[in-house]
């Protein structure tokens, strides 16, 4: 049997969980990889599922179709007169203030806070909008940060480099990258598990998810390596897959027309569940129209 073959017949496992509200996990049901049913916009869906295993992981998936009229992602842009490269907020805070319809927490930055409005600077290439904010860094600092992706429209690319070709006009670094051509790319044998966020892609390049995964809520959700991060990007379906900010910092948000920002997942910041952490960089989705009867979920 080949190793991805073995890999999804092992963890093949799992039913739709309830939402991030906590409840009870479900355990030992086939695995749904069907596309999700709660539609978030046009082309754009999601889905919260538990993942089988020695431990509990709660899995919250953003699924997109880039075939879809009018959409297109950013990355947040900082203040180009600060003295640092970003100001500190939340993933929920940069959803409102950019009307995008989801986002997502983006790459590694400093210093960790608490508080929304604090001076950070990312860890290596970030680009908004065709402005560099921060530069590539040199790679014996780059640490696990040595993969971008790179967002031009609703083109999306994960490259194994320290910043973004000249011609996409949004891109940040991150890492490490976790599926490439279909293959694992991380060693199986590191298990530290904590919070995960990540972005992939299928072959075709017509579809996208956005994955978080919880973690250090013991009983709820505790979290994934790599490795384990990696088997669920292919399982849904990705041949190319990157880690983005993980810990403290993952986010995954949704507008909703009549609440506003919705955290689908639960974050966890200073060890609080529910709350968000303050970051300095994200991924929004945006789509230049909505089309009429788009629900609320």
């Amino acid at each position: 049997m080949k190793p991805i073959t073995r890999y999804l017949a092992l963890f093949a496992f799992v039913a739709l969980s309830a939402c991030a509200s906590g409840a009870p996990l479900s355990s030992g049901k086939p695995f749904d990889l069907t596309p999700p049913k709660n539609v978030v916009a046009d082309g754009i869906s999601y889905s919260q599922r538990a993942w089988p295993g020695a431990v509990p992981m709660q899995v919250a998936i953003i699924e997109i179709d880039l075939k879809t009229s009018g959409l297109s992602f950013a990355v947040s842009g900082g203040s180009a007169s600060d003295t640092s490269e970003y100001r500190s907020k939340t993933t929920s805070t940069y959803l409102r203030e950019s009307g995008a319809v989801v986002a997502i927490n983006g790459g590694y930055f400093g210093p960790v806070v608490a508080t929304e409005g604090v001076g950070q600077d990312a860890q290596g290439f970030a680009k908004s909008n065709g402005r560099v904010v921060s530069p590539a860094s040199a790679p014996e600092k780059a640490g696990v940060a040595k993969a971008v992706v790179c967002f031009d429209r609703k083109q999306v690319q994960i490259l194994a480099a320290l910043a973004c070709p000249e011609r996409f006009a949004n891109g940040l670094a991150a890492g490490p990258i976790l599926v490439q051509a279909g293959a694992l790319k991380v060693d199986p044998k590191n298990t530290t598990r904590h919070p995960r966020s990540a972005l992939g892609m299928n072959a075709a390049g017509d579809r996208l998810w956005l994955v978080t995964i919880d973690g250090r809520q013991t009983g709820y959700s505790e979290g994934a390596s790599f490795a384990e991060t990696a088997l669920i990007l292919q399982a849904l379906g990705a041949a190319d897959a990157i880690n983005l900010d993980g810990g403290g910092s993952t986010a995954l948000v949704y507008r909703d027309p009549v609440r506003g920002p919705r955290v689908l997942n639960r974050p966890i910041q200073g060890g609080i569940p529910g709350t968000e952490r303050p970051v300095a960089t994200h991924i929004g989705v945006f789509l230049k129209s909505r089309t009429k009867g788009q629900r609320a979920f």
